[in-house]
């Protein structure tokens, strides 16, 4: 998505610059950010007469991120609210469709990224199916999980008890775009055999 303050303030690189009370302070940069830098100000000046620099550029990334974390943070805690109250007891997890016959087969899923500490807490496991049903439809009580290691990730493999279930009604996605349903979310089995679509867990 374009940063369109940011395209602003680059635009306004090219109108001459008022000085203002600064302090100067140190900054360690590696050789390829240095070098990254130069070329940004190089084709930059040749709109703007020369009056960009690489403390100008520094300046507004700086300022940028100054003014951005908060919304950041103010967004990470809606995500995550709730949860050191622990008010969830389930994790959900995005599967594919292909994957159905090996969790029935096999009792068990394989692999997701969960915080260590949240193992204990963490009752039943529910599965958001692809295309093309694109719907929450599959639960399972845990059994336990084992750690195992992926790409240099530790991750863990899920064991059921009791095997997997249908829920009587899919929650679909609805309207939400997919990228909801890519990482894990912690919820409760009640929310979601009360939910319709996916945005009533949010």
């Amino acid at each position: 998505m374009q940063n369109d303050k940011l395209v602003s303030e680059i635009k306004s690189l090219l109108i001459p610059q008022k000085k203002l009370n600064k302090k100067q302070v140190a900054l360690f940069l590696t050789q390829d950010t240095i070098d990254n830098l130069d070329r940004i100000v190089k084709e930059l000046s040749l709109y703007s007469n020369g009056k960009v620099n690489r403390n100008i550029l520094i300046e507004m990334a700086i300022d940028n991120l100054i003014e951005s974390v908060p919304t950041v943070i103010k967004e990470y805690e809606k995500e995550n609210k709730g949860l050191n109250e622990q008010n969830w007891d389930s994790i959900l997890v995005p599967s594919q469709f292909s994957g159905i016959e090996f969790m029935k087969e096999h009792n068990y899923w394989e692999y997701v990224k969960i915080d260590s500490e949240k193992i204990p807490l963490i009752k039943n496991i529910i599965f958001y199916i692809g295309a093309p049903y694109s719907a929450i439809l599959l639960y399972a009580k845990v059994k336990h999980f084992k750690d195992v290691i992926v790409d240099n990730q530790k991750k863990y493999r899920v064991y059921f008890d009791g095997g997997i279930k249908e829920l009587k009604h899919p929650v679909i996605l609805g309207d939400l775009s997919a990228v909801y349903v890519r990482t894990p979310r912690y919820t409760t089995l009640e929310k979601v055999f009360n939910a319709k679509e996916y945005k009533d867990l949010l």
